[in-house]
């Protein structure tokens, strides 16, 4: 989680993206991990429950205010809960699920028109239509973090 809230939007975009396409057999022990956390078992964590599903974890050792920062930063549609993709984004390793066939597909999701970049325009177009917009000004901030040879 922790490398979650480090990451850039786009990561994070991005891993939420692959999150939600992942086959359930190879994330069990997450969804165990959500289901043990969702107390009430409505899909969504509030941040009682993440509170102590994290005290239930011997080797996490998070202040309260470390707690409340994780829950705003992986609260992605910031409706003040955490959904199951959320958690599931939040707790990827990329070791383990980052494969080359996932990325691609990711890449492809934001490359709308297939040139083998991703435009702005591109970008806003994927993040207006999930649950993750952005304004321009945040989506520049966003560009400007990743694209490295500084060509838009």
């Amino acid at each position: 989680m922790k490398n979650y809230m480090d990451s850039v939007h786009l990561k994070r975009t991005t891993l939420s993206f692959i999150a939600s396409r992942i086959p359930e057999d190879q994330i069990q022990y997450l969804r165990n991990a959500f289901s043990k956390m969702d107390v009430n078992g409505d899909g969504q964590l509030t941040i009682d429950e993440l509170k102590n599903g994290l005290k239930e974890i011997p080797d996490i050792h998070l202040s309260e205010k470390d707690i409340l920062e994780a829950m705003k930063v992986i609260d992605a549609n910031q409706n003040g809960l955490i959904d199951y993709t959320e958690f599931i984004a939040a707790c990827l390793h990329s070791y383990d699920y980052l494969q080359d066939a996932q990325l691609r597909a990711a890449f492809a999701y934001f490359d709308k028109d297939g040139n083998g970049t991703i435009s702005k325009e591109e970008l806003r177009e994927c993040l207006e239509s999930d649950e993750f917009t952005m304004n321009e000004e945040e989506i520049n901030k966003l560009i400007k973090g990743v694209d490295i040879n500084d060509d838009g």
